[in-house]
């Protein structure tokens, strides 16, 4: 689940919503289509908020590999079923406290699980992802709300981009 996340940056609801049949294993297409919402202390799960929200993205070939085999270990049509109740998806709580869990056994600060959607973001961009690629993938309806979202620049990436300018300027 959270390798899912920093390969995707889906949203928390969508990926608990999703199920085998969302994704094709030979393509690996991933189509993103509804999502958990709570609703009166109970979670279900329905169509996306908006329009850009409905969409398809591909994911790395490595983590379509990782599918294969973690498939063959559930029996239930959900890619992340609740350990309970196997055709009810998992709590969102639970995967707040999961996160948590492995951060302090890893010795890592605490983050939110929507920082490592945030962590998707930015290194999509360092990995040269345009910004209107990443818009769709991550579901925003403008490249402009992207942009303002996850388009600032690190240090990285000014030091990157001077050294592409500095060989664009020697090629001359």
């Amino acid at each position: 689940l959270f390798l899912l996340e920093l390969t995707t940056g889906l949203r928390r609801g969508e990926i608990l919503a999703l199920t085998w049949d969302d994704l094709n294993f030979e393509t690996g297409e991933l189509h993103i289509s509804k999502q958990v919402t709570p609703v009166g202390g109970k979670n279900i799960i329905s169509e996306p908020k908006t329009k850009a929200a409905f969409r398809t993205i591909i994911l790395p070939p490595v983590m379509v590999g990782l599918l294969r085999e973690y498939r063959k270990e559930v029996f239930s049509p959900l890619m992340f079923p609740s350990r309970i109740k196997p055709n009810q998806p998992i709590d969102p709580s639970y995967v707040r406290k999961r996160l948590q869990q492995i951060l302090e056994r890893a010795d890592c600060k605490k983050v939110r699980f929507h920082d490592l959607r945030h962590t998707f973001a930015v290194n999509s961009l360092r990995a040269g992802d345009d910004i209107k690629t990443l818009q769709e993938n991550m579901g925003h309806y403008s490249a402009a709300f992207t942009l303002d979202r996850y388009g600032h620049v690190t240090d990285t990436m000014r030091r990157e981009s001077a050294n592409r300018m500095q060989a664009f300027i020697e090629n001359m």
